[in-house]
């Protein structure tokens, strides 16, 4: 029945919350939606329940991982000190999804593409955000979803992808309000627990985005002492778990050091290299990958990203379309970097940019010191690069020849990775039948 003549129309009745996000967040939450279903269909053909591939992926441990993440007795694996309550984290939902599917195999690798489909969603809300413009965002997003670390570690299954979304998760808090809340530690506490040292980017991030010492100080202590907390419980319920404050897990942890005073200068140069190219480079453009059998003493093929040779270090390399992608991407880092020295320099505001340059800085010295293969880590890093180029290029965002450009240059990417996986799965598909 109308109501009185003259009367305003009554506002339709509100959308529950659930419906209401869905709506507004569709365009990122398709888009994840489509980038986490690519990694589980590439994570089913490249990791196997019954064929040990740890190492063997670029340095992944994928095999142990799921176990960890979903097998029944996977908890009783070795929990290294630098995960110091990674059970808490992964295995309620790696074990609910595991008795769900009836498959703890599947739901292992549905969960990393989960985790790689939330990275892409929550880089679209970040620069969505950041600079108004959903479609500009939606470009950005799939670029994070197709470079070489996004692909590979959401399909093969590791920790350092959902350590990506939890850094993620923490920035978009971070973004909408400065002020630590329950959420923000929660957030700081989850990437503490799944990789220790990305507690660092953290505190970073806290910091540029409220720029108030004293609310740091504040903010480390309670991530810490909870921390802290956890893990003792967790090596409790977890007997498996390192404490990371024990003398053996430092111990441990020295096996993967890399001391670079003590080796000879060619090897010292060829790590500062190896680590320069592979965040740059490596992360976003695939290279030709280096293959190895005998040499490594295995039957399975091994990749990586580099080789030492007697006297010298050889790293990837690029042909033809890869050229080609690693000169446009070189293009648009020095683009962003003018663009955000021009903003710093007019505004002399510490922003969350420079955050993402603290957290790239801060990777490239600690993996100068530690890791065999720098790409294994990749996806710490990969997610403060490719926003802190989006985020620079904002006063283009809405540019229609900047807009097809970057279209262009992620369906040759597209190409180009899709080439990449099908090289790597022609050379592993028969030792995983």
């Amino acid at each position: 029945m109308n109501g009185p003549a003259g009367a305003a129309p009554s506002a339709p009745p509100a959308l529950p919350a659930p419906f209401a996000f869905a709506r507004k967040n569709a365009a990122g939450i398709a888009l994840a939606g489509a980038f986490a279903l690519a990694y589980l269909l590439l994570g089913l053909r490249l990791n196997s329940p019954i064929v040990d591939t740890t190492d063997n992926y670029l340095d992944a441990d994928n095999f142990t991982w799921m176990r960890r993440i979903a097998w029944e007795d996977g908890s009783q694996l070795e929990m290294r000190g630098p995960h110091p309550y990674a059970y808490f984290i992964f295995r309620p939902v790696g074990r609910a999804l595991a008795l769900t599917l009836g498959d703890p195999f599947l739901a292992a690798v549905t969960l990393n593409s989960l985790a790689g489909g939330l990275c892409v969603y929550l880089a679209w809300r970040f620069v969505s955000v950041e600079t108004g413009a959903p479609l500009y965002a939606g470009l950005i997003a799939a670029l994070l979803g197709l470079t070489t670390s996004h692909i590979w570690f959401g399909s093969i299954v590791e920790s350092y992808i959902f350590s990506a979304a939890a850094l993620l998760a923490l920035f978009v808090l971070l973004q909408r309000s400065p002020r630590a809340t329950l959420s923000h530690v929660a957030a700081a506490i989850i990437v503490l627990g799944i990789t220790v040292t990305n507690a660092a980017q953290a505190f970073i991030g806290f910091f540029l985005a409220r720029r108030n010492l004293r609310a740091l100080v504040v903010f480390v202590a309670i991530v810490l002492i909870a921390g802290m907390v956890l893990t003792i419980v967790h090596a409790w319920v977890y007997p498996s778990g390192a404490l990371l404050f024990e003398p053996e897990a430092a111990s441990t942890e020295r096996g993967f050091a890399i001391d670079l005073r003590s080796e000879p200068g060619w090897r010292a140069a060829g790590r500062v290299i190896l680590v320069a190219r592979t965040m740059l480079l490596y992360t976003i453009v695939a290279p030709r990958p280096y293959v190895f059998t005998d040499e490594v003493g295995g039957i399975f093929p091994r990749f990586n990203f580099f080789r030492i040779a007697p006297g010298a270090y050889a790293f990837s390399s690029y042909s033809g379309l890869g050229t080609i992608l690693v000169a446009a991407w070189g293009l648009m880092c020095l683009a962003a970097s003018i663009l955000f020295v021009r903003r710093l320099v007019k505004t002399r505001a510490a922003e969350l940019p420079v955050a993402f340059l603290l957290c790239l800085g801060f990777n490239f010295v600690l993996h100068l010191f530690y890791g065999y293969e720098p790409f294994l880590y990749s996806p710490d890093w990969a997610y403060a690069l490719v926003l802190f180029v989006g985020v620079a290029l904002r006063p283009f965002a809405r540019s229609t020849w900047v807009l097809g450009s970057l279209a262009i240059f992620l369906a040759l990417l597209a190409w180009h990775q899709v080439a990449f996986i099908a090289s790597v799965l022609q050379t592993v598909q028969t030792f995983l039948q």
